[in-house]
């Protein structure tokens, strides 16, 4: 489906208008993004810190608990990354309304922001600005801490069934 916006038939203030309210959608959706991020993050840092306690030498060791604890882990980080990759489809959306209402030669969205975006330098006033170190998106470095959340309570899991089938 096509989006039913003209860039045509609007008049230039109110296309300046409209570019005003998109970029506040785009600032919702990244806060929201970023609030989802650090709660997902927050939440499985404090239940591996459970994890670990209970597999410390001095610890009296649960390993039902631990069992599940992990696989809560496993699904809530599951659900988190399905949530977490609807809203950054919205985010993404709000982008992409920004670029296209965006007056002719702003360069917010469109040109400038979006190579900055995609990793490259740019100079202005003589400032050059890039990253520092690797280009990667701050969408999929959060995706890749997901993942690795979900292999340490795999770990654990195997570490369980290993344990209680073996005794080690």
């Amino acid at each position: 489906m096509k989006s039913s916006f003209i860039k045509s038939k609007i008049k230039n203030e109110d296309l300046k208008d409209l570019h005003a309210l998109s970029f506040k959608y785009v600032l919702n959706e990244s806060i929201v993004l970023w609030q989802l991020s650090q709660v997902f993050l927050l939440g499985n840092t404090v239940l591996s810190g459970f994890i670990v306690a209970i597999l410390s030498p001095n610890a009296n060791h649960n390993n039902l608990g631990i069992f599940l604890l992990a696989s809560m882990g496993i699904l809530v980080s599951i659900l988190w990354l399905f949530s977490y990759s609807r809203t950054s489809k919205y985010y993404e959306f709000r982008i992409a309304q920004a670029k296209q209402r965006e007056p002719k030669n702003w360069m917010l969205f469109n040109e400038d922001g979006e190579y900055f975006s995609q990793g490259d330098t740019l100079e202005i006033e003589g400032k050059r600005h890039s990253f520092w170190l690797w280009r990667l998106s701050s969408l999929l470095i959060i995706k890749i801490l997901a993942v690795m959340f979900v292999i340490f309570y795999l770990i654990v899991i195997v570490f369980f069934v290993f344990n209680f089938k073996f005794g080690f």
